[in-house]
């Protein structure tokens, strides 16, 4: 699917991201992590989700 747009949640992914990877308590956000892969490290879509949806089972 091509867009002439960012997608909303682009950024605020790469941020959230961000202030977790900072904060020392390491709160556990498998969603944020789980965009964050395939926004900004190209994984797999199908593969993140079904290992998210492992994960949250």
């Amino acid at each position: 699917m091509e867009m002439s747009m960012v997608a909303e949640g682009y950024y605020a992914t790469k941020s959230a991201h961000l202030l977790n990877s900072k904060n020392t308590k390491k709160t556990q956000l498998p969603i944020i992590n789980a965009v964050y892969e395939i926004l900004y490290e190209n994984k797999n879509p199908k593969k993140v989700f079904k290992k998210l949806t492992d994960k949250l089972d």
